[in-house]
C-alpha cells in the first residue's frame, strides 16, 4: 500500500472514531479563574452554557468520590445517583449563551456532569474550587458525548 492510500485509510479511521465516540467539535469546557481566593468562605461558581444546545441537568461531586467509584460505574444506577446527588438546575433548562451560579457545598477538588435533552453528556473533572474565590465554567461544543 503506498503512503497515499495509507494516510486516506488513517484519517477515515480517525474521523470513524470521534463519531464512535460521539463526540462534538469545537472547543473543549474549561474552568476560567476570575478570583483564586479570598477573604469569604464562600466560593462564587457560575456556570456559563456556550455549548450550542440547552443543558437540562447539571450535577456536582467531590472528584475523589468520582475516582473512587470508577469508569465502569452507570450514572443512572442507584449507586451513580447517590454519587452525583441531586440536580442542580435552578429553573428548566439553561439555554446557550446562559449563565447560572451553582452553589458549592465546600472547597476542593469537584467534578462536574451535564446533560443536553438528548441524555448526551459532559464531564469536567479536577475543578479546584477554593474558599472566597470566583470562577466561571464555560461549557463549550468540544466536549459533549453519547450516552453510554
Amino acid at each position: 500500500m503506498n503512503c497515499t492510500r495509507r494516510l486516506a485509510m488513517v484519517s477515515v479511521l480517525v474521523g470513524l472514531a470521534g463519531l464512535v465516540e460521539g463526540c462534538s467539535s469545537g472547543p473543549n469546557s474549561r474552568l476560567v479563574t476570575v478570583r483564586s481566593s479570598g477573604d469569604s468562605p464562600n466560593i462564587d461558581f457560575t456556570v456559563k452554557n456556550l455549548s450550542g444546545v440547552p443543558i437540562n441537568s447539571l450535577f456536582l461531586a467531590k472528584t475523589e468520590a468520582v475516582n473512587a467509584a470508577g469508569q465502569d460505574l452507570d450514572d443512572n444506577s442507584p449507586a451513580g445517583q447517590t454519587l452525583w446527588g441531586a440536580d442542580l438546575m435552578v429553573h428548566a433548562a439553561l439555554a446557550d449563551g446562559d449563565r447560572q451560579p451553582i452553589a458549592v457545598p465546600e472547597p476542593g477538588l469537584w467534578d462536574v456532569r451535564v446533560l443536553d435533552r438528548d441524555s448526551r453528556y459532559q464531564h469536567v473533572t479536577g475543578l479546584h474550587l477554593a474558599a472566597g474565590g470566583r470562577y466561571i465554567l464555560e461549557l463549550n461544543p468540544g466536549g459533549w458525548r453519547a450516552k453510554r
